[in-house]
């Protein structure tokens, strides 16, 4: 158990058990103790403003009772993961739902991820995620799986995700990348980072990314540019200050809104190419993320220091889509059966959270003791604008087959709002870490929530106003040296937005989680973990139909996609996760891990079948002694059979396993090249069974990049 220095430390990270015991109290050592800090903290370092993340940084995952899993800037480099679906697919424990070409959902331990946090703040809303987000601008990505309610507020049993920005270092570095691939993928990276002042107590960092890619998916397109620029110093002797911004525009072309079907009306499933799509060529869904953030550090004393934090978040949503659906089902004989469907929509968010921290150490029982407070303040407006078609609801002819110019872009007519939301999220917590004992910590802690929405869709009321608290316990224990005994519990509350078929507020899901498990480390830090965990879930949102809420079908599309409706259903998840990280030798390293679950309904019967009940990730990395200019690495993923029963029968996905990797040269310290694959054996599989319609995954793919560091 080692001791972590106050001022690196973040709010939760004093919530998941940092570690700390009994201290001599000698005066003169403390005093010089405290000098050789000043130094370190303000001059020599800024590795304590890297990131007020919510997980891990300060905090080794061996002391964490919770399963944790951290991708680093360099792993991520390696394996070319430069958007966040390529990123979560290589994570254990984390699925990848891609039901359309634009839209993700990300689930973990069965249930979908809806809380994505940037050092440490964020909204924990919002189930699925619109456009490619890029990984160039983070030091790193977090991932808790498991409950998470003294993190966001609102107990979610899948975990969290915390993206950790890119900081400024103490010396002048830069690095440009240049990507050739497949599919005229190109794509430039430039990152620079410099200090201001002589002394370095002040300095600055940019990315600028740039990238144009084609796809296996025929007239599917993307390009995206994102800029990013941040600066920190030493305002005072105690205070810190960080300023930045960040702006990705992401523009797609050729977009699948839904996406292929996937069974005909006599049960059969479809076969077809892996470049099919029902996309038609004047598509486009192109988003706009925006952050300036602020955050002001206060190392008040020895054992307080005060972080506040703010973030301005604006997104832009501009989309004209194509749907396609059936009432009769697709005719296997004749490909006939489909209707078109098109939509012209646009949304503007903007979100404003405060986050505030005090934390600190007490003595007490003869023991050095931690403490957190936590105020966290949000405000979040959306604003959701449709334009009717004039045109294009027409019969389609038969699929497959299709080229995209099957339906000419219609006329819209004038937009009108749709929907709004105002949500405001206000959260009280605290949490103090008791060192019990030389080798037992335990963590008490709790959020209390007040939560209101203010919102409309397409004339129906989603407003709620509710009040709720998430306790946390958690506790380890070294029953000896480097094997940590640890559980955590946390009870789950999640409002939900969602309408039920009377068109009401689908309320809050409700209920709790529990996680047990041991954590092995072993020489340079190799960890292997051990978890097992429960989850019980009430009143979890699933999806029924769409429709109008009159429980009238009609022969007509005039009112089958009003609105989207669901019911509350009962889940129980159990499983096992297994799980290594870090150097085995000088030469290897691993991280990776193996996930078996379940998930039954209040029936006993298998729920959210279209989760796969067992997956498997490795990164493995090998850097020879005999040739230390070559790097290689081998990702492997593996996940189990996923199936959905729809109405005309039960759409598979059979058990399937991903190989890729990369080799790397180092001509010098500065100029690099690297090769990197994916599905080297050219595996056939669906991205998603969630629905009854889906596209292929990505065929094999190879890239180039060369690298420059100075």
């Amino acid at each position: 158990m080692t001791n972590k220095p106050l001022f690196a430390l973040s709010p939760v990270m004093l919530a998941f058990a940092v570690h700390a015991h009994a201290q001599p109290a000698n005066k003169a050592a403390t005093q010089a103790d405290n000098q050789e800090m000043e130094v370190i903290r303000i001059v020599e370092s800024r590795t304590q403003r890297f990131s007020s993340g919510a997980t891990g940084l300060g905090l080794d995952s061996f002391d964490t009772p919770q399963s944790l899993s951290i991708l680093e800037q360099e792993t991520i480099s390696n394996y070319n993961l430069s958007d966040i679906n390529s990123l979560f697919k290589q994570v254990t424990g984390i699925n990848v739902d891609q039901s359309e070409t634009d839209r993700t959902y990300f689930n973990a331990r069965g249930f979908d991820i809806t809380s994505m946090h940037i050092d440490g703040s964020g909204i924990p809303f919002g189930d699925i995620f619109v456009g490619d987000l890029d990984t160039a601008i983070y030091e790193k990505v977090e991932f808790i799986r498991g409950s998470n309610g003294l993190i966001t507020g609102l107990g979610n049993p899948s975990g969290t995700v915390n993206y950790v920005r890119k900081r400024p270092g103490n010396d002048t570095q830069a690095s440009i990348a240049l990507t050739l691939g497949r599919w005229s993928n190109v794509r430039a990276v430039a990152d620079v980072s410099t200090p201001l002042t002589e002394s370095g107590s002040w300095a600055a960092r940019a990315v600028v990314v740039h990238q144009d890619k084609e796809s296996w998916l025929n007239l599917y397109e993307n390009n995206r540019t994102v800029l990013y620029g941040v600066v920190d110093g030493q305002v005072s002797d105690s205070v810190t200050l960080t300023f930045g911004y960040s702006h990705q525009d992401n523009n797609s072309d050729g977009v699948t809104w839904g996406a292929v079907p996937l069974i005909y009306s006599d049960g059969k499933q479809l076969d077809f190419s892996v470049s099919t799509t029902t996309a038609m060529d004047w598509t486009y869904w192109d988003t706009l993320n925006q952050t300036a953030f602020a955050e002001l550090s206060w190392y008040i004393n020895d054992n307080l220091n005060f972080t506040s934090k703010l973030n301005h978040i604006r997104y832009e949503d501009q989309s004209e889509l194509f749907y396609t659906y059936s009432n009769t089902g697709l005719e296997r004989q004749t490909g006939l059966g489909m209707l078109g469907y098109p939509g012209k929509f646009s949304a503007e968010d903007e979100t404003l959270i405060w986050d505030n921290t005090l934390q600190g150490t007490f003595e007490g029982w003869g023991r050095l003791h931690t403490f957190n407070l936590g105020i966290s303040l949000a405000d979040s407006k959306t604003s959701d604008l449709d334009s009717g078609a004039l045109s294009g609801f027409d019969v389609m002819p038969p699929f497959p087959g299709w080229v995209g110019n099957e339906v000419a872009r219609p006329a819209w007519a004038e937009p009108y709002e749709a929907g709004f939301t105002d949500i405001s999220l206000n959260r009280f917590y605290g949490a103090v870490q008791l060192a019990v004992s030389e080798n037992v910590d335990l963590v008490l802690g709790a959020s209390f929530v007040d939560y209101e929405n203010e919102g409309e869709a397409w004339g129906a009321s989603t407003s709620t106003t509710e009040d709720g608290s998430s306790p946390y316990l958690g506790f380890t224990w070294e029953v000896t040296e480097d094997v940590n005994l640890y559980g955590s519990y946390s009870d789950i509350y999640q409002p939900q937005y969602y309408l039920n078929e009377d068109l009401e507020p689908l309320g809050s899901a409700q209920g709790s989680s529990l996680e047990v498990g041991v954590k092995k480390r072993f020489a340079n830090n190799f960890l292997v973990s051990l978890a097992l965990f429960r989850t019980e879930q009430e009143n979890l949102y699933e999806f029924i139909e769409y429709g109008d809420g009159d429980g009238v079908e009609d022969d007509d599309y005039s009112d089958d996609f009003d609105y989207a409706l669901y019911q509350g259903v009962t889940v129980d998840s159990n499983g096992i996760e297994l799980e290594v990280s870090g150097k085995i030798t000088s030469e290897w390293s691993l991280q990776g891990g193996l996930t078996l679950l379940t998930m039954d309904d209040k029936n006993g019967e298998d729920a959210r079948t279209f989760i796969p009940r067992r997956t498997f990730k490795l990164l493995a990395d090998y850097s020879p002694d005999w040739q230390e200019k070559l790097n290689l690495g081998v990702s492997l993923r593996w996940q189990s059979e996923i199936y959905f029963d729809s109405a005309y029968g039960r759409i598979s996905q059979g058990s399937y396993g991903l190989l890729g990797g990369y080799v790397q040269y180092r001509f010098n310290k500065q100029l690099s090249l690297s090769l990197n694959l994916d599905n080297v054996t050219d595996e056939e599989y669906l991205s998603s069974v969630r629905t009854e319609q889906a596209f292929y995954g990505s065929p094999t793919n190879y890239s180039l990049t060369l690298n420059w560091d100075y």
